[in-house]
């Protein structure tokens, strides 16, 4: 029995309302090998021939043994919860963890390269026109050239003495690849693996451009974070979305508690 139409989104009630009931499970009849009685076993598993939409999660029916309500399960991401339960699946946010090879899809087919000329792999959104991020067609080689870029960019912020810029600083950096994104305001470091988990949600990606071009598209709120503000100890300070910058060594900080520590180790505070 299947639950709603494909790419829908159900309300709770309708999904309740065609839930199968426990009765109508398909019974099965087993003949135990030299024996004349039978007993019946209701089978462990549904049988699921389609998915269903309940807010950005694509479901699936399933029934575990012993339970009394069957449960749905995300085919995304895992996320399991019983139906009676399914208004929750629209507050929790569908991540898949799986690594995700290539380009992500884009709505333009990937042609000649904007930059040399080249057959094009992907489309990445590598350039911005009044903070807008523009999607430009990009051959291997000028999509190695662009992450490059990302992997020496780094921002600088007005230092404390208010006479000198200060070159920003990941703590990560010596240990693993960190890239800044300028345009997104946002630091992102390869995992010990060799991939580029998004650092928003996680999901992880095998090409730099591939994780910038996601937390754009599935995080567009973020990057808009970027300002000084005033800390008690400390001053004046730049922030992003990921946290404080020292404003007199750069390094980020992920809270003011960490800004404060750090600062005093520069005698300060």
């Amino acid at each position: 029995m299947g639950l709603g139409r494909p790419g829908e989104e159900m309300e709770l009630e309708e999904i309740l309302e065609e839930a199968p009931r426990l009765e109508e499970l398909k019974i099965e009849e087993e003949v135990e090998e030299g024996g004349e009685d039978t007993e019946k076993r209701a089978v462990e598993h549904v049988q699921v021939e389609k998915t269903f939409k309940i807010g950005n999660h694509e479901v699936e029916e399933q029934l575990i043994e012993g339970e009394e309500l069957s449960y749905l399960k995300c085919v995304k991401c895992g996320f399991s919860i019983r139906l009676d339960e399914a208004a929750k699946l629209s507050e929790v946010e569908c991540v898949s963890r799986e690594v995700i090879e290539g380009a992500p899809t884009s709505k333009a087919e990937p042609r000649t390269c904007g930059y040399c000329g080249r057959e094009a792999v992907g489309i990445y959104p590598v350039e911005y026109v009044d903070n807008t991020p523009v999607e430009i067609p990009l051959c291997e080689q000028c999509i190695g050239k662009v992450e490059e870029f990302y992997l020496k960019a780094r921002p600088n912020i007005m230092g404390a003495s208010r006479k000198a810029r200060i070159v920003c600083r990941h703590p990560l950096e010596g240990l693993r690849a960190v890239a800044w994104n300028n345009h997104l305001s946002t630091w992102f470091v390869r995992d010990e693996s060799g991939k580029w988990p998004c650092p928003r949600c996680g999901a992880l990606f095998s090409r730099l451009l591939d994780v910038t071009k996601h937390f754009i598209e599935k995080h567009p709120e973020l990057p808009t974070i970027r300002d000084r503000e005033y800390v008690v100890g400390v001053g004046e300070a730049f922030r992003t979305w990921q946290g404080l910058y020292c404003p007199l060594c750069g390094l980020l900080c992920e809270s003011e508690e960490d800004l404060k520590n750090h600062y005093r180790g520069h005698g300060g505070g």
